[in-house]
């Protein structure tokens, strides 16, 4: 957790990249999309509230109180099997982009479920100390703590111990590096998505290479996103009756395909920069026993 006394820029930098994480995740959620895609921004947008309601105090503890830390490392850490599981699908129907694409959103679970874990050790440790509950221990600023006099000192003494080469935020830490390492990587990558010329060809688009149809488009065919009509045979003269087909497969993303270049395109790719850089500055203090510079993150 964090406050405005303490960490002001911090405070009210997360509160803005996790507010419009978690209005975008929800407009998402409103487009056409099969169920898995469903499923997925669902997902994205749990995430993104957990992680708004993670940056005060009272919200924090309004949220543990109805799932505890453990229950929410459990839930995300389903979420990384899942989309580790789109991975997979994705890699064997040979569609690379969308491989990669649900890999991406593996590592950015798989670093929620670690943050997640650490805060529940460091609960776990705070209530061996110091016997407090779940929901008094916050944060990702380690160091600070809450209580009376003597509490501090139990608190700052246990961390200390658990800093040490071997201790377990020291291990923590350093199975955090790689999926930090990728938050940055892929904060660089929205960056890049969020300036990037708009192109007069969509070569994401589900329909091929040169096509610029879609939901966005401004071309003037018309393609079916969901369902598309299928006619039946029957005799010459007849009226040729139409049936709804199965539904079409969608793409291997968690969304529609949007022209490169689009207002929500970029908006999109804003969402993603602000779900990853807003992570990884987050959980900069759990770093700090194996990187003691990030420390200066805190602020």
């Amino acid at each position: 957790m964090f406050s405005f006394a303490d960490t002001p820029w911090k405070f009210v930098g997360l509160l803005v990249l996790f507010a419009w994480c978690t209005v975008w995740c929800a407009y998402e959620l409103t487009r056409p999309q099969d169920v898995r895609q469903r499923i997925s921004n669902a997902l994205h947008l749990a995430m993104a509230l957990v992680m708004l309601l993670m940056v005060t105090g009272p919200t924090w503890q309004a949220l543990t109180a109805v799932a505890p830390t453990p229950a929410l490392v459990g839930l995300f850490a389903l979420s990384t099997v899942w989309f580790a599981w789109l991975a997979f699908d994705s890699f064997t129907a040979a569609d690379r982009r969308g491989g990669w694409h649900f890999t991406g959103h593996a590592a950015m679970f798989a670093a929620m479920t670690w943050h997640l874990a650490a805060m529940a050790s460091m609960s776990a440790g705070r209530s061996a100390g110091m016997g407090t509950s779940d929901a008094g221990m916050g944060g990702m600023d380690m160091g600070h703590g809450s209580g009376g006099m003597a509490a501090p000192m139990d608190m700052e003494a246990w961390m200390a111990a658990a800093s040490r080469p071997g201790g377990v935020l020291w291990i923590f830490a350093l199975v955090g590096l790689p999926l930090m390492a990728y938050l940055l990587w892929a904060s660089v990558i929205a960056i890049r998505e969020l300036v990037r010329p708009r192109a007069a060809v969509n070569d994401a688009c589900a329909c091929g290479t040169g096509c610029t149809c879609g939901p966005d488009c401004a071309c003037s065919a018309s393609h079916a996103t969901l369902e598309q009509p299928e006619r039946e045979l029957v005799l010459a003269g007849a009226p040729a009756p139409v049936r709804a087909a199965a539904p079409v497969p969608m793409a291997h993303s968690c969304h529609e395909q949007r022209p490169v270049g689009s207002v929500k395109y970029r908006l999109a790719a804003a969402s993603d920069l602000a779900m990853n850089a807003g992570m990884f500055w987050m959980s900069t203090g759990l770093l700090v026993p194996v990187l003691p510079f990030l420390a200066a993150l805190a602020v």
